[in-house]
Order: C-alpha cells, then sequence, then structure tokens
C-alpha cells in the first residue's frame, strides 16, 4: 500500500531509477526544491484575506446578503429581515442569531448585510485561524 505522494514521485523519476543510488537522491531533491519554489510563488501571487475556500463560502454569503434589508438598533446590533424571517446581529461579539456567524467564524450572509450598511469592511469579523 502506498500513499498518492508515493505514487507521484514514483511516476515522475521513473528514468532516475536506472541511475546509481545517489543520482535519484539528488534528482529527488531537486524535484522537491522546484515543486516548493512553484507553490511558493504561487501562494505569494495570491492576495486574499482568506484561502480559496473560505472567500468562496464569503463571496456565496455575499450573493445571499443583497437581497436581505437592515435595521439599525444601535451601533452593533442590527434586525436583517428576511422574508418574513428575522435575524439578530451582534457585531460587537460576532454573533448571528442563525447561529452560522459564531459556527463558522466567518460573516454569514445577514452579519454581511449589516456590515454593508454600516459600510464596515468585513476582514476583522472574520477568524483570525
Amino acid at each position: 500500500m502506498t500513499s498518492n505522494i508515493a505514487e507521484s514521485l514514483n511516476v515522475v523519476r521513473k528514468y532516475a531509477r536506472e541511475l546509481p543510488i545517489v543520482e535519484p537522491l539528488e534528482y529527488m531533491r531537486i524535484l522537491l526544491e522546484r515543486w516548493m519554489k512553484e507553490r511558493l510563488l504561487k501562494a505569494k501571487g495570491t492576495f486574499t484575506y482568506l484561502g480559496f475556500k473560505f472567500n468562496k463560502e464569503l463571496d456565496d454569503n455575499r450573493t445571499l446578503s443583497h437581497k436581505l434589508r437592515v435595521r439599525a438598533s444601535i451601533d452593533y446590533i442590527h434586525t436583517v429581515l428576511d422574508g418574513v424571517r428575522r435575524y439578530i446581529i451582534c457585531l460587537e461579539n460576532k454573533r448571528c442569531s442563525c447561529g452560522q456567524f459564531q459556527l463558522d467564524e466567518l460573516p454569514c450572509p445577514h452579519a454581511l448585510a449589516a456590515l454593508r450598511h454600516m459600510d464596515e469592511s468585513f476582514e476583522q469579523y472574520c477568524s483570525p485561524y
């Protein structure tokens, strides 16, 4: 039984197998070094606050938030109306009555609607982790 990484490396180093022991090891070192450099350059070229998965989730939430209406109570507490449903958002404590904001530690659609209403950015409301 082998892992996917071992299988991938075996396929890539096929031609180096017939060389003396030092050459395949050097080949593997250079190959891994190149892969790490490519990934590092890709990571440095990413200018988003969050990773791809969480940016996608925030984009989905942002799309859903555009159809919501917001009523501000005080600075950090808002009522968000979604048709006949009402959600209470406390931005100070990062909580929403839907439970998604505190569970995911990312602004839910209701929180994003409240943030848009306040003309505030979402970054400080995301988990640092």
